[in-house]
């Protein structure tokens, strides 16, 4: 989300320029989306045709799935889709019969920002509630997202184009070895359901109270997280709080904050940035460049 998109923050509130993601970043995640969005697709190619066991799927989804997803998250914040490969703006994983695509997908995620967790975010069906209902939710999100554009914003013919195209796939794949097919399936809207459960509940809904707040797990747990899923993955975990704050800013730059300070629900204002800063042990961030 730009500055342009917030017009209620001023530049001393930012951190510096250099801490902003630039051209190059959105190069490096346009890249790293098509290797890792390949890679899943030569695993299910391996399980549905070569010698991959599906049991394998069980471990090579989700470390791929939990990677890509984090790094199309800063490609949303990088690229607007006009901007991005045909390749990308597809976002086809075979997550669902007839989905969304990066336009989409953008538009919820920076809503989420702008709306902050208060009864206009698209994503508050997965972050309210208790735990069951919000891990339901988390499940359906690929759905929920398409009932969504089509309230918010209606059909028109490039998600016709898009979503046909998916369905289109969808079905061969399925229908080239169902059993295969549907294990991938399976693990795959299982690791959508736990991302989106723990991105979403468990950061933003502390005992009922919505706002945005730390991670809530030990220093062991992260490590091993970090093992699994990549730093990049733990770091927005980590730092989500900071990325809310300056969603401008790339994930390795963004200051790590107390874990007592919690986010407000609601838009962020000056207010909130100002508070955020003043609990910051660093000094202060530089201004950022005219």
């Amino acid at each position: 989300m730009s500055t342009a998109a917030r017009p209620w923050l001023g530049p001393e509130s930012l951190p510096h320029a250099g801490a902003f993601r630039n051209e190059l970043d959105a190069r490096n995640y346009v890249r790293r989306t098509f290797v890792l969005t390949i890679s899943l697709y030569a695993v299910l190619a391996a399980a549905l045709w070569g010698p991959l066991p599906s049991w394998a799927l069980l471990v090579a989804v989700p470390w791929l799935y939990v990677r890509l997803a984090l790094a199309l998250h800063e490609l949303l914040h990088a690229r607007a889709p006009d901007e991005v490969p045909a390749f990308h703006r597809l976002t086809m994983i075979f997550d669902t019969p007839v989905g969304v695509g990066f336009r989409e997908h953008r538009e919820i995620h920076l809503d989420h920002h702008r709306y902050g967790v208060d009864p206009r975010d698209p994503e508050r069906a997965q972050i309210e509630g208790g735990h069951l209902r919000a891990l339901l939710m988390a499940l359906s999100t690929p759905e929920r997202a398409l009932v969504h554009r089509l309230h918010t914003r209606g059909l028109d013919a490039a998600l016709v184009r898009q979503a046909g195209l998916r369905l289109v796939v969808f079905c061969a794949l399925l229908a080239a070895n169902p059993v295969v097919f549907v294990v991938y399936w399976l693990v795959l809207r299982a690791s959508i359901g736990a991302s989106g459960y723990v991105f979403h509940h468990v950061l933003h809904n502390r005992r009922g109270a919505l706002g945005t707040y730390a991670l809530p797990v030990s220093a062991r747990i992260a490590r091993a997280g970090q093992a699994f899923f990549g730093e990049e993955p733990m770091l927005i975990l980590a730092r989500h709080r900071s990325h809310h704050l300056w969603p401008e800013v790339r994930v390795r730059d963004l200051p790590a904050l107390p874990a007592t300070f919690d986010l407000p629900a609601g838009p962020v204002t000056l207010a909130t940035l100002a508070a955020a800063r003043q609990t910051l042990s660093a000094p202060p961030l530089p201004a950022r460049r005219p």
